[in-house]
């Protein structure tokens, strides 16, 4: 995916943050535990709460005039696409291990957004966003924890 602009960068966070809801989603149908659906149909509601919160950035009239440090296409954002998927075979564990590299990738992009846009209109959403994906992991990071290192 090739990156030119801010809307492009937005754009690529939204469906990020639509497929991340869409994976809660769809996990959360397949297992029984009434904890553990409660858990992904969280995350997923704040994967939406993302959304939005690009969502309404992107719709700011003067978008295209706010830069970073550095232009968009030098940011290598495809460096945090997830190339690896999960497939309806997958087991709990390898959805869990997906996940959690997701938040990671999508920390990690965020993070560097904040940075390179740091002192701008975006530097808060930015830092927003950053923190809430490394609240996402830890949590994944608990709940991978408990129900498979368990055994260990």
């Amino acid at each position: 995916m090739e990156f030119k602009t801010i809307a492009d960068v937005l754009n690529a966070a939204i469906a990020k943050e639509q497929s991340a809801h869409d994976l809660y989603v769809a996990f959360g149908n397949r297992i029984k535990n009434t904890s553990a659906k409660r858990f992904l149909s969280d995350l997923a509601e704040q994967e939406l709460s993302h959304k939005r919160m690009l969502e309404d950035a992107l719709n700011r009239k003067n978008i295209a005039r706010i830069s970073g440090k550095r232009k968009v296409e030098d940011l290598h954002l495809s460096d945090y696409m997830i190339v690896e998927t999960i497939t309806p075979d997958s087991d709990p564990q390898q959805v869990m291990l997906f996940a959690m590299k997701r938040e990671q990738d999508s920390y990690d992009a965020y993070r560097m957004l904040y940075e390179n846009y740091s002192a701008t209109e975006l530097e808060s959403l930015f830092s927003e966003l950053s923190e809430e994906e490394l609240r996402h992991k830890t949590s994944l990071e608990r709940a991978y924890e408990f129900h498979f290192n368990q055994w260990m």
